[in-house]
């Protein structure tokens, strides 16, 4: 993968815009997969491999998060794949980070133009999001076990 890099660097043609978009799909399906995806699986897994409540429970406490952290390493690394195709950032892009400025000192605009924001920083953003607006439909609407009375 670095050789082609290499390469895009040499010519960007159209080559380089289908790797690019490769990558951004990448990595906006794998910040969904990291908050969905691996949690559903490792639930289902820890369902079927384990016998007794206590080994369901040490599988999923254990398990889940090893696996979040480890799938975040390969997003962080596509990511930065994803950044390197994209070819070099103009100064204006280089600046401090939005939210390290205070909001009094600056308006939103300016911020933004400063800090814009990354594909990562949104695409888990937005999963994140999805994600927990999902458990909190199927906890208090879909769930079986009813642990709080609906109205």
């Amino acid at each position: 993968m670095a050789t082609v890099l290499a390469q895009l660097e040499n010519e960007r043609g159209n080559l380089a815009s289908v790797i690019t978009a490769a990558l951004a799909a990448a990595v906006v399906v794998g910040s969904a997969v990291l908050w969905i995806g691996i949690p559903l699986l490792g639930l289902w897994l820890a369902g079927r491999l384990t016998t007794t409540a206590e080994g369901f429970l040490f599988a999923t406490l254990g398990g889940i998060p090893l696996a979040m952290v480890a799938f975040g390493w390969v997003l962080y690394r596509v990511n930065d794949l994803y950044l390197r195709s994209r070819g070099p950032e103009p100064e204006a892009e280089r600046g401090h980070s939005a939210w390290l400025v205070s909001v009094s000192d600056e308006r939103g605009r300016s911020r933004r133009e400063r800090a814009p924001r990354r594909l990562i920083d949104l695409a888990m953003t937005v999963s994140l999001t999805v994600a927990l607006v999902a458990m909190v439909i199927w906890f208090f609407f879909l769930s079986e076990m009813w642990l709080v009375n609906p109205l």
